[in-house]
């Protein structure tokens, strides 16, 4: 996070998508809150930022899901694998 020439708050990001935002679509495989990676990166206002999320892997997010300190968390989601939105 930075303060731009025009003194707004910047912050560079990394994508990640929802299996319905994929070319493939939703799989049999994706859980609830799978993602994907992306090498997809931008520069952004900090107030684009709607919330914070816990991304983790998925034997993380599976132990985690099993207390019920996490059961309910709607920020928690797991890494399902990687994409490339340039090509699918």
């Amino acid at each position: 996070m930075w303060e731009s020439w025009g003194s707004n708050m910047v912050v560079k990001v990394k994508w990640f998508y929802h299996p319905e935002e994929t070319k493939l679509g939703k799989r049999q495989s994706d859980g609830k809150n799978a993602l994907y990676q992306s090498c997809h990166e931008d520069e952004n206002d900090v107030q684009t930022i709607s919330h914070k999320c816990q991304v983790v892997g998925r034997e993380h997010y599976e132990q985690m899901t099993r207390s019920k300190k996490y059961q309910d968390r709607q920020d928690l989601y797991y890494l399902a694998g990687t994409y490339d939105p340039t090509t699918g």
